[in-house]
């Protein structure tokens, strides 16, 4: 990874984007702990109340994800991102003042949690197509790599440092600091718009945004390795999505030691992005989405053994595990839509693949509060854990999944 990240610094531009991402995911890793406990520690919140905080937050971006891909596409992915990330600073800073003032609401936490949402619809697209504008194509695997490893390093100390300072300093300072590398990394992205992106607009065109969805549309539905993966996701999505904002606090309260053990997994979880995205950037696999998706069966264990409440190490190793699966699947899934579909379409189509891969993320975080509170939180995990399995199964069913070969990049 050394050797990488000094062949990239040769690129220019490119680590001011990666720059940003790190920053940006020191302070993203801090927020889920402080969040999580900041809810639960509001007087008459339970499961439910976290359900629909983290809801908010979530559902919102599906709605203009599509949409979001298309304005990524013809109006600059950089501009797009770094103002999205920028305002997103705004909203947690409005968020972290309410906690730091004493007087935190559930319902102001769900109206910044929708206008997030919506900013994050637009702002996903727009990051998934700007790597290939930064870097060449026979180094976009190590480049995608390279960031994911800086943004899994600051994430990693994110998660480890969250719950001390949310024990320490409180939930509002917690979130404070999330606000401000959103206004950072904004700040970063925003100039590398002066960069050339083919497709883009020119000042006063107009756009046929009808027309641009459709043709997105017919570039996603046209590959079969890319649909699959995405209905797979769904279903993955869902379940890890419920134990991300809702099920891992509730879990860790009942059976572990709360925010301290949460933190702990969520560090864990982190080291396995990182370790992931070191192995990612050596793995050049002929047959790319067989092997990321037979990894991805360490989802469904990681979700029995939280479910079963082994004990700590092993939930911890499980934790390590599923962070590596994720992240080199993280790195070669986005290599592969960079290294296979139009460069002038990219956001659009990666804004379809989001949007069907987090469509039902909403759903399992907003039913898992009830559904643990109705069912118990063991039996929830455990029903995660049986549509992930069945998710990876259906997914290397598809004979393009196991049989899509590699562009082998270095």
């Amino acid at each position: 990874m050394i050797r990488t990240l000094k062949d990239l610094a040769g690129v220019p531009k490119f680590y001011q984007f990666f720059t940003a991402r790190t920053i940006s995911n020191f302070g993203n890793g801090i927020s889920p702990v402080a969040l999580a406990f900041g809810v639960l520690g509001i007087q008459g919140a339970d499961g439910g109340s976290l359900s629909l905080v983290q809801g908010a937050r979530t559902l919102p971006i599906l709605l203009l994800l599509i949409v979001g891909g298309t304005i990524a596409d013809k109006y600059g992915r950089a501009r797009v991102m770094g103002l999205a990330d920028m305002w997103l600073s705004v909203l947690i800073l409005i968020a972290a003042w309410s906690f730091i003032s004493g007087h935190p609401s559930l319902w102001l936490l769900v109206v910044v949690g929708l206008l997030a949402g919506l900013l994050n619809g637009i702002w996903y697209p727009a990051f998934a197509g700007l790597m290939p504008i930064l870097v060449p194509q026979e180094k976009l695997q190590s480049a995608n790599a390279a960031t994911g490893f800086g943004s899994n390093v600051a994430f990693m100390l994110g998660t480890a440092s969250g719950g001390l300072v949310v024990s320490v300093w409180g939930v509002g300072w917690a979130l404070a600091v999330d606000a401000i590398t959103f206004l950072i990394a904004g700040a970063l992205v925003y100039p590398l718009s002066k960069l050339h992106q083919k497709g883009q607009v020119e000042a006063g065109e107009k756009v046929n945004f009808i027309r641009e969805l459709k043709l997105g549309w017919n570039e996603f539905r046209t590959r079969s390795w890319l649909v699959a993966i995405v209905v797979a996701f769904a279903i993955l999505n869902m379940s890890f999505e419920a134990v991300w904002a809702v099920l891992g606090a509730l879990q860790t309260l009942d059976k572990y030691d709360g925010a301290t053990t949460w933190g702990l997994v969520l560090g864990f979880m982190s080291l396995g992005f990182l370790l992931g995205t070191i192995i990612a950037n050596k793995a050049r696999p002929k047959h790319p989405l067989r092997m990321v998706m037979i990894l991805m069966l360490a989802d469904p264990l990681f979700l029995l053994t939280f479910g079963t409440a082994q004990p700590l190490m092993a939930l911890l190793v499980s934790a390590v595990a599923v962070g590596i699966a994720m992240d080199i699947f993280y790195v070669v899934w986005a290599t592969t839509i960079q290294q296979n579909v139009p460069a002038e379409s990219l956001s659009r189509v990666n804004s379809y693949d989001s949007f069907g891969s987090f469509v039902f993320g909403p759903i399992g975080i907003i039913v898992a509060g009830p559904l643990a509170v109705a069912i118990g939180i063991q039996s929830t995990l455990l029903i995660g854990a049986g549509l992930s399995v069945i998710a990876v199964i259906g997914a290397l069913l598809v004979p393009d999944v196991r049989n899509l070969e590699a562009k082998f990049s270095n």
